[in-house]
């Protein structure tokens, strides 16, 4: 049940209703065996009959794909009419039935369905005629709807009860045959937060990026490519019922090389057809269009400033032609990026206009505006309510009009209440006290990452199921002040925040685990199981049914890893005893890749003006420092805590990894696929501790008079890059999409010039660390392969600058600053480098 308190469904009414003498199990074993297997079957356990029946609530998209699996689990499968009455069925036949049907309004009591919250479903199996029945029904959404949601929520949790899997986004799981149903199926099921959805973060080259943005895979005119990607969009749209999501929204982007195209009606008309095929899934749909911030080819709602009512009236009419590729809602971005601002004032102008303008002209469309993380902005003019002093910049929506909502943000595997060294934060608390404070002044969604693809996760690889379980961890904490706050007084207590909408930052290597915990999380984070493993146990025992037997040692190896983590990655604990301080002395700074810009950020830190507040991930000490130490540095030195916090991670992920590897044989094949992205990923990340612990060791033991022991360390670490190397290229023909879309070096839609999995492919980060600890370079911009001038301002006079200076004067050693300028035209090859000829 998803709310605390909520009145339990019990069996006791179905069997009064149904006459049936089911068990009092709360669902059938997965695998259809065991005293609930149903009798009068035909041979070898399949129904004699299979019967489908499905109401015209249903999302018209929804009754197509159920049919469509129903049929490939059972080919004999009969669609018949929703009204037909269906109780003299023969023996061991089966009807599965969703939505307004026959079977519903027969086999589920009204009184039932009336008391559901909205999107909420009741479903059920139970004895009909001769034969059994799995039915379900549901409510609709009460906000931006399209059909009877709650029913098709229903409809895809009826799926899994067939065996069916939906846990990579586009990838679905199909078993060999369909399991067995037997009478005593009973779930009554209602979400706890209104809104639950996912931004596909399209800034990043992510899998559906170019569909997103009206590309295909050769570019704006490639109509063809772009139509064939669309079954992609189809599966996504199908995850997001299984795992209970009603919103998705994602980046639009812009750049001055395809201007044209990016405001053309051709890119409109692609843009209604996904906004059209998700509504005919139940979803609704939006986009996120930054009002001036700029970074990262943002298509921006002002894109000229001057006058203020020029603006305003340029912000109208853009917002205008969004709205008629028929979005629901639109997102936006507070600052002109996450770490600069305009004067506060005309800020909220632009902000204010937006929500009044969606709502009057607009039938009263919502608008939300994410609140970044960064440090060391205030708005002047603006006091803080609880200070008096100027408020945090990225708090100024708290004096917007009440219609534009708030979407609180935190970066990265940062729990809450975790220590967070990370774009100048110490931790995140700060944040939820913001978001706590807005509920009941206007909408509020709360915004965290399940990847943060810039160099510190899923693009090195690591295997990061900390994050699924830090983002229940934070529902479950939310959730209970909520609760806590119900016995309150004042206009805004016992108020809830209205929900979720996920950063979603691509789903290979196991990254799809941390999108499904979080969505079925927001869905219900089980605020009465006493912990929070426990809660984590509760909603992966429901999600990886598809695992079979191997679902509870999965689970517990989920458990087991996000445990490991959080004590090694967050809090820096070696052998359960915490470092003196965990800046620099957590294990995420160490396994995270570290490109140009983090090491530009590192040695902009200590110039006055701009410090930590621009660190976009936890510091470290580096390899190149490690030679040359400053003697005023308050950094620590390798022996000690670093020392042993690597040994620890290298020692503790191998003990993991093992258990990973133990179970790969006994996995079904229908879901072995998903269980080696999860272990393909766990030994990589093992590889990566392997690595780093390797290097550092060889690095520290530099003027030791007997270098045997040094260069047994550096052998280590090399051979765990070419062991990792090995794994990469077995996993990736397993992507889930071309790979050469989301591993490739080339053009996309994005300001980078590589899929987000390039670095994966080439191991870029591995090898980076290689050659710094090998060659020292000092200078920063060593192997750069990102153009800050696109990031930072986009295609123009200034990055064809970049690229130009990059090219003229470009060293192949990679020796001067002129990497800094742009990223090299080619991919970098390695050995070009030199990194394997000396020791």
């Amino acid at each position: 049940m998803s709310k605390l308190g909520l009145a339990a469904f019990t069996l006791a009414s179905i069997l009064v209703a149904c006459g049936s003498d089911a068990p009092t199990e709360n669902s059938a074993p997965p695998d259809g065996t065991g005293e609930n297997a149903p009798s009068g079957e035909g041979e070898h356990g399949a129904p004699n009959e299979v019967i489908v029946q499905l109401g015209d609530d249903l999302p018209s998209a929804a009754r197509d794909r159920v049919t469509h699996y129903v049929k490939t689990l059972a080919p004999h499968a009969k669609v018949v009419p929703a009204n037909e009455a269906l109780d003299k069925i023969g023996s061991g036949s089966l009807v599965i039935a969703a939505g307004a049907t026959w079977a519903a309004s027969t086999l589920v009591p009204k009184a039932d369905v009336d008391a559901l919250a909205p999107e909420g479903f009741v479903l059920v199996s139970t004895a009909l005629g001769k034969g059994t029945a799995i039915v379900t029904t549901g409510k609709p959404n009460t906000k931006l709807v399209h059909s009877n949601i709650g029913a098709a929520f229903g409809a895809f949790a009826l799926l899994e009860e067939l065996g069916m899997g939906f846990l990579h986004p586009l990838a679905p799981t199909t078993p060999k045959t369909m399991n067995a149903i037997a009478p005593g199926i009973a779930r009554k099921e209602e979400p706890r937060w209104p809104i639950r959805g996912l931004q596909l973060h399209t800034m990043h080259p992510l899998e559906l990026t170019h569909l997103l943005n009206g590309w295909g895979p050769k570019g704006t005119n490639d109509a063809t490519g772009w139509e064939q990607m669309l079954p992609e969009w189809d599966r996504f749209l199908e995850w997001m019922l299984a795992n209970g999501q009603n919103r998705v929204h994602w980046l639009l982007l812009e750049a001055k090389t395809w201007e044209e195209f990016a405001s053309s009606e051709t890119r409109r008309t692609r843009l209604k057809r996904l906004v059209d095929r998700a509504h005919d899934f139940g979803i609704a749909v939006g986009v996120d269009v930054p009002i001036v911030l700029q970074q990262q080819h943002t298509w921006m709602l002002v894109k000229k400033q001057g006058e203020l009512p020029q603006e305003l009236e340029q912000l109208r009419s853009r917002v205008d032609w969004l709205m008629n590729a028929g979005f629901d809602y639109l997102a936006t971005e507070n600052g002109t990026t996450e770490f600069t601002h305009p004067e506060p004032q005309r800020m909220l102008a632009w902000m204010n206009e937006l929500a009044k303008h969606l709502d009057e002209k607009h039938g009263h469309r919502p608008a939300y505006v994410k609140i970044h993380c960064s440090t060391g902005q205030t708005a002047a003019g603006y006091p803080d309510p609880g200070t008096g002093e100027p408020i945090n910049f990225n708090f100024l929506p708290h004096f917007a009009d009440a219609r534009m909502g708030i979407m609180p943000h935190t970066v990265q595997h940062y729990g809450l209440d975790d220590p967070a060294p990370t774009y100048g934060n110490t931790d995140f608390a700060y944040v939820k006290d913001f978001l706590e404070s807005e509920v009941g002044r206007r909408e509020v969604l709360w915004h965290p990452e399940t990847a943060y693809w810039v160099s510190f996760d899923v693009d090195v690889p690591l295997f990061l199921p900390i994050y699924a379980e830090r983002r229940l961890h934070d529902l479950r904490l939310l959730g209970a002040d909520e609760e806590a706050k119900k016995m309150g007084r004042g206009a805004h207590a016992g108020k809830h925040m209205d929900g979720q909408s996920t950063f979603s930052s691509g789903w290979e290597w196991g990254y799809w685990l941390n999108d499904v915990v979080t969505a079925r999380a927001a869905w219900n984070p089980h605020l009465e199981a006493k912990t929070d493993a426990e809660a984590l146990g509760i909603v992966l025992d429901q999600a990886l049914r598809p695992l079979g037997a191997t679902a509870k040692p999965t689970r517990e190896l989920i458990i087991a890893t996000a445990k490991a983590e959080h004590d090694l990655l967050i809090l820096g604990k070696v052998n359960g005893k915490s470092p003196s301080v965990v800046e620099r002395r957590n294990g995420q700074a160490y396994l995270q890749g570290v490109e140009t810009w983090d090491d530009i950020q590192d040695v902009g830190a200590s110039i006055p003006g701009f410090e930590a507040a621009q660190m976009t991930q936890p510091d470290k000490l580096g390899l190149v420092e490690m030679r040359t130490p400053n003697p005023l540095s308050s950094r620590p030195k390798y022996t000690g805590e670093i020392e042993l916090l690597l040994a620890a991670m290298e020692n503790d992920l191998a003990a993991l990894d093992a258990k990973w590897a133990a179970l790969r044989k006994d996995v079904p094949e229908a879901a072995r696929d998903l269980f080696d992205d999860l272990a393909d990923a766990m030994h990589i990340t093992w590889l990566r501790a392997k690595q780093v612990h390797g290097l550092y060791d060889y690095v520290d033991m530099r003027n030791d008079l007997n270098p045997a022991p040094r260069l047994a360390r550096l052998a280590a670490a090399r051979a765990a890059l070419d062991e990792a190397t090995d794994v990469v290229k077995n996993r990736e023909p397993r992507y889930r999409v071309p790979a050469d879309r989301i591993a490739g070096w080339g053009e996309n839609p994005t300001a980078y010039r590589f899929g987000y999995l390039w670095t994966v492919r080439s191991l870029f980060f591995f090898w980076r660390d290689e050659g710094k600890a090998v060659d020292a370079p000092s200078n920063p911009c060593y192997l750069n392969i990102i153009n800050p001038a696109d990031i930072a301002l986009g295609e123009g006079n200034v990055t064809s600058g970049t690229r130009v200076l990059r090219q003229l004067i470009d060293n192949p050693n990679g020796t001067d600053w002129s990497e800094c300028a742009a990223e090299p035209k080619l991919a970098p090859t390695f050995p070009q480098y030199g990194l394997r000829t000396r020791p």
